[in-house]
């Protein structure tokens, strides 16, 4: 089977009666909030968050596939550090502040291989259909702090427990498995980084910025995951960690290594805040960083380094066609001529006023969807104003071509009443040196 046609999943679930299709979406709920599925919201009340009933479900082939798709563009993000040592212009393309800079030079102190990380690579990738495997674009990576790394297993358990014989009989009687468990992927990367420095896995710390009070919150159920697992887990923040005779502590627990929710541009702001964080630069210095300094390179703009023709020295051939077909055109907002989509040269400025509807303004380093502009919604004094302030702020942005994000349907309690829901839906591939583990996000927007 090369794909589970997506209407195989609409017609097993009709075949529930009405009172019993109502009680498993009342499961779905009742089981996601017992298993963390939950988020602090701006009032600070805590929500379930709400599950598609209708899974995707891969194939061998498919799993297959996007395992050497996404290992194709981590290797290339892995090559970024060293370009970046090595080429002037892609220092232009990959900016960092100084401040930033001096950060990295600490990190670089140790030639370490591309371990140490948990990333995700984002994407408009869905399975249940023939073009599966032609019609996606990976949209941006991001190497540290990802989120769903609970989540996903979460709403695997959920959904199989409620719905596993639904599942079966959709996919022709085979079994139905979670794919990959991301908490079990992180778990072998920090294995095999304590194992790289020759040292005993005992104790870890998740560190994460307390300043941040709303939205997802998965550390403390990370914790109670790794603790399973017979390691110690503390959770902190990271002006908390000290050095203590050379050693890293954190809440008075000494621990092997530090797994991170907080990007370098935080800890820049914490140490301009008057704190130095002497524990972190022991621990990036000394390699025990995960994910490490060098995923700090997760730049939306590498894509222009992947896309332009003036980098294609620096990656396979199979690389390049991987890139031509599947990575949407993206280019650091500055003044410059550069190659538009089929390759021709412009200038960069007067190409993204004239083609603000086939074009999407993001920035660079930020993350869940800030201050990103589609340019089909979007008036064009404010699209021009947008790109004028990226020329003159400290917000770096980049310009990338608009994707199409396919809808996908499924039934759901609203109100207490089953209604279909069409919304929106995105795939991110957990990936770390190792593994590889899959979440699917929904939005009506």
């Amino acid at each position: 089977m090369e794909y589970l046609p997506r209407q195989r999943l609409h017609h097993a679930l009709a075949r529930l009666s009405r009172r019993d299709l109502v009680d498993r979406l009342h499961a779905v709920r009742a089981l996601s909030g017992l298993r963390g599925l939950r988020y602090l919201a701006d009032d600070h009340r805590p929500r379930t968050i709400e599950l598609a009933s209708l899974p995707w479900i891969l194939s061998a082939e498919q799993l297959a596939f996007f395992h050497r798709a996404v290992h194709l563009v981590v290797k290339a993000l892995a090559c970024v550090p060293a370009l970046y040592a090595r080429d002037p212009a892609v220092r232009q393309i990959v900016p960092f502040e100084p401040d930033q800079d001096a950060w990295l030079r600490l990190a670089s102190r140790r030639a370490a291989r591309p371990l140490a990380v948990m990333g995700r690579l984002d994407s408009t990738a869905t399975f249940g259909h023939p073009a599966w495997r032609r019609d996606f674009v990976f949209l941006e990576a991001n190497g540290v702090g990802v989120g769903g790394v609970h989540y996903a297993p979460a709403s695997c358990s959920v959904i199989l427990e409620v719905l596993s014989d639904v599942l079966g009989r959709a996919s022709g009687g085979r079994v139905v498995v979670p794919t990959p468990d991301p908490r079990q992927l992180l778990m072998d990367e920090l294995t095999a980084v304590a194992t790289r420095l020759g040292r005993k896995l005992r104790a870890i710390a998740l560190i994460e910025n307390t300043e941040y009070t709303t939205g997802t919150d998965e550390f403390s159920s990370l914790a109670q995951y790794f603790t399973q697992q017979g390691l110690r887990a503390v959770v902190v923040d990271p002006r908390q960690m000290r050095v203590s005779r050379g050693r890293l502590v954190a809440k008075d627990v000494e621990v092997d290594l530090v797994y991170r929710d907080c990007e370098l541009g935080e800890f820049v702001e914490m140490e301009a805040g008057g704190r130095r964080l002497s524990a972190m630069r022991q621990a990036v210095a000394e390699g025990r960083l995960v994910s490490g300094l060098p995923w700090e390179f997760d730049q939306k703009s590498c894509w222009e380094l992947f896309t332009s023709p003036q980098f294609a020295r620096y990656f396979t051939s199979q690389q390049r066609r991987l890139f031509a077909a599947h990575l949407p055109w993206t280019r650091l907002v500055r003044d410059a001529h550069v190659t538009d989509p089929r390759g021709r040269p412009v200038d960069l400025l007067a190409y993204i006023s004239r083609h603000k509807d086939q074009l999407v303004l993001k920035p660079n380093t930020l993350y869940g969807g800030q201050g990103v502009l589609i340019g089909h919604e979007t008036a064009q004094a404010v699209w021009d104003q947008t790109v004028s302030r990226a020329l003159r702020g400290r917000t770096r942005y980049v310009v990338q071509a608009v994707a199409t994000i396919d809808a996908e349907r499924f039934p759901a309690l609203v109100d207490g009443r089953v209604q279909q829901l069409e919304r929106r839906v995105v795939s991110g591939f957990f990936f770390t040196s190792r593994g590889l583990g899959l979440i699917g996000r929904f939005s009506s927007k």
